[in-house]
Order: C-alpha cells, then sequence, then structure tokens
C-alpha cells in the first residue's frame, strides 16, 4: 500500500496493527469493545501470518477468533452484573507455565513437519518453530485467563509480546515489531490497572486447582 522507511507495507497489515493496537489497549482499560476488535484483527494477522511462514502465530487466529466471540459473551454477562478480577493460586500459576512449555515443544515438533504433511499448503520450513509455538500456546493460555477476568493472564501476555518483538524484527517486519513493544507497555499497563482493581475491591478472590476457571 506505502512504502515505509524502505519497508512496503501492506494493507492487511496496516489493518492488523491498528486493530491490534485498540484491542489490546482497549483490554488494558477493562473495556468489553475490546473482544469485537479483537474479531477483527485477528482476520487480519491469520493473512499476514501465513505470508511470513509463522505457522503457528497463523492457527493461533483461529482460536483467537473464536474467543473473542466468548469473551464478548462473557464479559456481557446476562444480568449486567460486574464480574470481578481473580487471581490463581501460585503454585496453580507455576503447574500452568509449566504445561505451556510443554506444550510448546509438542507443537514445534509438530509445525516442523508441516511441510512434510502438507506440502501443498505449506512450501516452506516454519521459522523459529519452538518459540513461535510458545507464542502461540501462551497466548491460548493468557486470552482464556483474560476473558476470565483473571490477573495472571497479564504476566503472561508480558512474556508472549517479549519473544514476539524478538520473532517479528528477526522476520524483518519491524513495525509489527514495533506495534508488540505498544502491546507489551499495554500489558504492563493492563498489570498495573487489574492488580490496583483487585487489591482494592475483590482481594479474596483467588483460584486454586482445585477450582474451576
Amino acid at each position: 500500500m506505502i512504502h515505509f522507511w524502505g519497508y512496503e507495507l501492506s494493507l492487511i497489515e496496516i489493518l492488523g496493527i491498528v486493530s491490534g493496537l485498540l484491542c489490546v489497549y482497549t483490554a488494558a482499560i477493562n473495556k468489553i469493545i475490546t473482544w469485537p476488535i479483537g474479531i477483527f484483527n485477528s482476520i487480519c494477522f491469520l493473512f499476514l501470518f501465513y505470508q511470513v511462514q509463522l505457522y503457528s502465530d497463523m492457527l493461533l487466529q483461529i482460536y483467537f477468533f473464536g474467543s473473542s466471540i466468548y469473551g464478548w459473551i462473557f464479559w456481557t454477562n446476562k444480568r449486567g452484573i460486574e464480574i470481578p478480577i481473580k487471581n490463581l493460586d501460585k503454585m496453580y500459576f507455576i503447574f500452568i507455565c509449566a504445561g505451556i512449555v510443554f506444550s510448546s515443544f509438542l507443537l514445534g515438533e509438530c509445525t516442523k513437519r508441516l511441510p512434510v504433511w502438507f506440502p501443498e499448503l505449506f512450501r516452506l520450513p516454519p521459522s523459529f518453530p519452538y518459540l513461535d509455538a510458545f507464542t502461540t500456546v501462551a497466548s491460548i493460555v493468557a486470552n482464556f485467563l483474560l476473558a476470565r477476568r483473571i490477573l495472571d493472564a497479564w504476566f503472561l501476555w508480558v512474556s508472549v509480546d517479549i519473544v514476539c518483538i524478538g520473532i517479528y524484527f528477526s522476520k524483518e517486519i519491524p513495525l509489527i515489531a514495533i506495534e508488540y513493544i505498544a502491546f507489551l507497555l499495554f500489558a504492563l499497563m493492563g498489570l498495573y490497572h487489574w492488580q490496583k482493581e483487585w487489591k482494592e475491591k475483590v482481594r479474596p478472590s483467588v483460584f486454586t486447582e482445585g477450582q474451576s476457571l
């Protein structure tokens, strides 16, 4: 669409960047409009990540599409009652993190084999299969926790954003990498605001391993 510092910027990339920034910012300030914006953003990024061979990130957008619909419905709440922010038990959070690491390894092994299994669809080998898999798995968990209004989601988003910044600069899509720097700042802002609200209003609400999310 335009040239920016010698970089060819496509329309799909512009739409993905703008909608992504709006999505994360509105989530950080606790606004329900984050979910319909997220639906549009997931469509844009699905096509973008296919073009740069980040196949785990591409498949992740399908999940984001569905989870954004779920989050939209859950946050709306039929009775109009504000859903309190909750926090995970520390051991439960450690267990979840261990599961993310193990699942990332398995997904990385699978994405490495996509060009072998589906050569017509995936003609080029995946880039950064294990790191890409980590951002995918961690994002799935983080988005689910965010939809359930659980504070720990922001810790996962911070780690995802840091890894993504490195990957996207390496893949020479610098504007997406810069966008993820903004995402990182918004995630830190979301963590601050959600933690402040949790401490002030609903600190006794803590999830433990025996409770259902």
